[in-house]
């Protein structure tokens, strides 16, 4: 307001001259058509003049409004108590206040970031961190929801310097006095930045910008979680608390994933005996006036196989666009291009584990938004058109069911009680909440039965059912390698940790212990025996992610041979990914145990193939994996190896992948063999040759782009291709244009085509792709600036001309 009154003369004057101007430019000829408009001219002036004197002496009157307030109360108080009492009262009531603002006013980023800015050097410096897990979390919360909570940052407030500069001709000392006595006044309300705050850096400083990320950053570096995940009701009520009804809603949107809407699911069952092929239709609409992506993490039994992928802009199947089965690097290349700069329908599926995929769908369409001239309120707003998705999928019966994919994460889509669902044209209950139900009971008494299928070029797959009572038993002394993963979200698990290492104790001769170590323990990664392994003296904190403590058991390893590697871990890491790892294909089978059955969203690519190609996999449980291991460990697999067959133990039936003359043998002595042979269980039988593929030729895949693993990925990937299927290597793009066709033939051919880049779960999220303007709006920006640039020197010429 200073300022303001300061320049009170210069723009009382300046109205004036407008005022003159507009009367001097009238055309009085036409002032008996124009009369009627004098009296508004007069009353705009007066309500200019009025607010502009409410808005000058606002500060003043409100100080003694509430300063007459609370003389009026004193009176009365000193006529209703004795003088030291009042006195006292009042006394206590401000000092009260003042202690309340101190103790509300302290912020805690700084000690947090302090005491993670060095990792700890030993274990008894971790345990101390350990201890200020409190005070850490609450720490980067406050700097993670700074903007929402702060209206800027300490040193930050420039506008008030200029001002005082420009207007009431300060220098620059005087005015950085009234900053701070400024900033001094509303200091409550800043946010005090942790790392030295840049000059010129504006009202909305950077540390608004920057300081949040890190929080997010060492949070989940340091509690193994996202900091939305720790703190969800935390961030909600931060951002839904503002005075914007918009922004509020926006805001909950992107943290609660609720900008698209799942309008309608319906599932279709075809049964085909003891397996099935599932279909999966979704309508999605966009609730936003941006374009969104439709983004799902889910895992499907290790057996089961995708087939099909297509987008549509209705239910018409006939004007669908189908998928293309195209290498995983290409694919990914190629989506994140339409996404990002062109914003051109795609949509991708792949395998980003053992029996996890991805699912992404782009674009929802933004609603319609029609505004008023005459109002800061749109007029009207049109849903935007529905985009149709349909997947499918083959799987093998469980327990007299169909198993339906389990949601392990979604981006941006949400449903409710309104989204109509139905299974084959009938209603379907769905608890709420769920995004599909975990498995649908089967129409018809299911069988397990034998399937038989050949491949072109010698090879044929046998699927036999295996009973439970025949499960293969591990009859040798074991040497065995357990990794413990001693990441904080490891705490939780502790008890099944000690039960799984017992069992591994009981399981084999010899077991090495190998204790992980994440940046915040104090002390590297360590091996010891399993007889020396003290539960009390385990610490878990920091985050580690698979490929990590791959690579942290190689480099323990050196000679050690071992029958089978066992790491122990959890659900989580994926997030920590940073690709920049690389993860050599152990020589023994590697099982990935994760506790609970809580499996991650994905791996990186080279600990898929590190985990496939050494013959191991992913288990729920230490019990899982021993069982499959016992098959790889039996006194047949050795002599099978070298007559090119690969089995294992998966779904309850066993999966042989052999060539056709051991096939014919077997048929021979079982002649029920050759009458099952079933071209229908073409698909889960190519997946099983690609995996069994992967094992034989594991030293070719470790070989980083070799010639060699281009010619093998090349023939896994023609397998894929032929029967229509998802693999580790192989990804469906759904593209709708023929310039798109185009681009992929040109990308499946570069010697990159399989080397697919990890991707944050959120990289793709609708903040980032809405970012890229339209065509049309870059020619607006150019347009924007141009003036800019012609007002700048236009003035420039003004200010010459005026020099004496």
């Amino acid at each position: 307001v200073v300022p303001m009154v300061a320049q009170s003369g210069h723009l009382l004057s300046s109205f004036f001259q407008q005022i003159g101007r507009m009367l001097r430019e009238l055309n009085w000829s036409d002032l008996a058509e124009q009369w009627r408009w004098i009296p508004f001219w007069i009353l705009w002036m007066i309500l200019i003049l009025y607010t502009g004197i409410l808005v000058a002496i606002m500060p003043v009157a409100i100080a003694l409004i509430y300063g007459r307030a609370w003389l009026r109360s004193a009176r009365a108080m000193l006529s209703a108590y004795a003088r030291p009492r009042a006195v006292a009262l009042t006394t206590a009531a401000v000092a009260l206040f003042i202690a309340l603002l101190v103790i509300t006013s302290r912020q805690p980023q700084h000690a947090a970031f302090a005491l993670l800015e060095t990792p700890p050097t030993t274990p008894a410096e971790a345990r101390a961190l350990q201890d200020q897990e409190a005070l850490i979390r609450k720490g980067l919360l406050n700097s993670y929801l700074a903007p929402q909570r702060y209206m800027s940052t300490v040193g930050g407030i420039s506008h008030i310097q200029y001002m005082y500069q420009q207007f009431v001709n300060m220098n620059t000392d005087q005015s950085e006095q009234v900053r701070s006595l400024y900033e001094q006044l509303i200091y409550p309300f800043l946010y005090q930045p942790v790392h030295p705050l840049k000059t010129n850096s504006g009202f909305r400083s950077g540390p608004l910008e920057s300081e949040p990320v890190e929080a997010a950053e060492l949070y989940e570096a340091f509690f193994d979680q996202t900091i939305i995940d720790g703190e969800h009701d935390k961030v909600v009520k931060a951002v839904r608390s503002t005075w914007s009804v918009g922004q509020a809603r926006a805001a909950w949107q992107a943290v609660d994933e609720r900008e698209i809407y799942l309008t309608r699911q319906e599932i279709a069952v075809t049964e085909h005996g003891d397996w099935a092929e599932i279909e999966l239709h979704e309508v999605y609409q966009n609730q936003t006036t941006q374009r969104q992506e439709v983004v799902y993490y889910f895992s499907l039994p290790e057996s089961a196989v995708i087939t099909g992928l297509w987008l549509g802009d209705s239910d018409d199947r006939a004007d669908r666009f189908p998928y293309r089965v195209s290498p995983r690097g290409a694919a990914q290349t190629l989506y994140r291009s339409e996404v990002l700069q062109r914003q051109i329908d795609p949509a991708l599926v792949e395998q980003i584990g053992p029996r996890q995929y991805r699912l992404r769908v782009f674009p929802v369409e933004p609603q319609r938004v029609t505004w008023d001239n005459n109002s800061i309120s749109p007029e009207s707003i049109e849903d935007g058109p529905p985009l149709h998705m349909w997947l499918t999928y083959q799987v093998m019966a469980a327990g007299g069911s169909w198993p339906l994919p389990h949601l392990a994460e979604h981006r941006n889509v949400y449903w409710d009680e309104d989204t109509e669902r139905s299974l084959d044209n009938q209603p379907l209950a769905v608890d709420q909440g769920s995004w599909l139900p975990e498995a649908l009971s089967s129409a018809e008494s299911v069988e397990p039965q034998t399937h038989l299928v050949h491949f072109p070029g010698g090879k044929a797959v046998l699927v036999r059912p295996w009973p439970q009572d025949q499960m293969p038993e591990i009859n040798q002394p074991l040497e065995i390698a357990a990794v413990l993963d001693r990441s904080h979200s490891m705490l939780d698990y502790a008890d099944e940790v000690e039960s799984a290492l017992g069992q591994l104790g009981d399981l084999a001769a010899k077991v090495d212990l190998y204790l992980t170590a994440s940046d915040y323990l104090g002390e590297p990664a360590t091996i010891m025996p399993l007889a020396d392994f003290d539960p009390q003296n385990i610490v878990y904190m920091g985050g580690q992610n698979a490929a990590q403590l791959l690579i942290q058991f190689d480099q323990l390893q050196q000679r050690r041979v071992y029958d089978a590697v066992f790491i122990l871990t959890d659900g989580t890491g994926y997030e920590l990914d940073d690709s920049g790892f690389k993860v050599p294909i152990p020589n023994a089978p590697v099982w990935m145990v994760h506790l609970g059955g809580d499996f991650p969203l994905g791996y990186d690519d080279e600990t898929v193939e590190a985990i496939q190609a050494s013959g191991g996999g992913i288990a729920g449980s230490v019990r899982e994996a021993i069982s499959r291991l016992a098959l790889g460990l039996s006194s047949s697999a050795a002599i099978s190896a070298e007559m090119g067959i690969r089995s294992d133990l998966v779904d309850g039936y066993m999966w042989m992948s052999a060539p056709d003359e051991v096939v014919e043998s077997m048929s021979s002595v079982d002649p029920r063999i050759a009458e099952t042979t079933d071209p229908g269980m073409a698909a889960f039988a190519a997946r099983r040759l690609i995996l069994a593929e992967m094992v034989a030729q594991r030293e070719q895949l470790d070989a980083t782009l070799a010639l060699t693993e281009l010619d093998t990925l090349d023939q896994l990937h023609e397998i894929a291709i032929e029967n229509s299927i998802v693999t580790p290597y192989s990804s469906m793009i759904v593209l709708v244009e023929e310039r798109q066709q185009r681009l992929l033939d040109q990308l499946e051919t570069r010697s990159d085509r399989f080397e697919r880049e990890y991707e944050e779960i959120g990289e793709t999220a609708a903040a980032t792709i809405t970012g890229v303007p339209e065509p049309e709006e870059w020619l607006l920006l150019i347009l924007v600036i141009g003036m800019l640039a012609y007002y700048w020197y236009t003035s420039q010429q003004r200010q010459l001309a005026h020099r004496p």
